[in-house]
């Protein structure tokens, strides 16, 4: 996720406000106050040229996956999903599943997120939750069987 700068002025800014009217309350004198307020918006700036450097590393990082997770074939239907098992334990698993769980898992796999999901299938979104729930203990049951 990209830094937002203007975001986090404004909660710099909401922050100081509430630190320097306690120190007002409490009797700090103005000029102590305003030292402080300048010592602590380098403080905030040193921090964001840090997070916006960050941020581009982080980016350039994802990218990097996103290329080599591309270079897997994407499964994009069910039968994809079965024609690329190759134990035939969990294939027995995953054809004992009904088509509806199987649908959801393809779309799981391609990125979609669960309320995304609900609408292609039709489905509440709470559904798609327990079909996947229910499948990954099927087969956690068969992977700790092994």
């Amino acid at each position: 996720m990209a830094y937002n700068k203007t975001k986090e002025e404004w909660k710099w800014k909401q922050w100081k406000e509430r630190e320097e009217q306690k120190l007002r309350e409490l009797g700090m004198d103005e000029a102590s106050i305003q030292a402080l307020r300048e010592s602590d918006w380098a403080d905030f700036n040193s921090d964001r040229r840090f997070q916006e450097h960050q941020t581009s590393l982080l980016d350039y990082m994802e990218l990097l996956l996103a290329e080599s997770e591309a270079t897997e074939p994407e499964i994009r239907s069910v039968e994809e999903l079965l024609n690329s098992i190759n134990d035939e334990k969990l294939l027995h698993i995953l054809l004992e599943a009904d088509r509806e769980t199987l649908q959801i898992v393809v779309l799981k796999m391609m990125g979609y997120a669960p309320k995304e999901i609900a609408v292609c299938v039709g489905s509440p979104e709470q559904t798609v939750y327990t079909k996947l729930r229910r499948l990954r203990k099927k087969i956690k049951k068969f992977l700790k069987a092994e």
